[in-house]
């Protein structure tokens, strides 16, 4: 299922559409998602960008949540939703097996600080105890 969306410019009195147009390149987009991740409408702590997985895989951005919960992001211009799916799916399988220590890690070489820093930083709040179900 595709979303429509129109976007608006306020000129004078009126409102004019803003015409269409494709994407360059999806990188732009990684950038302006790993700098300000609230276009996406949401409160993440983008904690990875091109973070490569054990089978050379690479997730695009890979943040966290208030909830202690890991958010991949990974943006697609021309794939198919099958095509999609599938790969996401494989990396949240690389992920259930990452220890907390490992997403400290992977945090911390991206944000050059330790993840519970960066955290309450963030979400002005400590980091769960219990990260992305683990124990």
């Amino acid at each position: 299922m595709s979303l429509n969306m129109t976007v608006w410019e306020v000129d004078g009195n009126n409102l004019k559409v803003i015409g269409k147009s494709k994407l360059d390149n999806e990188s732009r987009l990684e950038d302006w998602v790993a700098r300000d991740s609230s276009i996406l409408g949401l409160d993440l702590l983008i904690i990875g960008r091109q973070v490569t997985t054990y089978f050379g895989g690479r997730i695009d951005l890979l943040a966290i949540d208030s909830q202690g919960d890991i958010v991949i992001l990974e943006l697609k211009r021309d794939k198919t939703p099958r095509d999609i799916v599938a790969q996401v799916l494989d990396y949240a399988s690389w992920i259930d097996g990452l220890s907390p220590k490992d997403i400290d890690e992977i945090a911390t070489a991206y944000l050059k600080e330790n993840l519970t820093t960066a955290f309450n930083s963030h979400f002005g709040s400590a980091l769960p105890e219990v990260i992305n179900l683990w124990d």
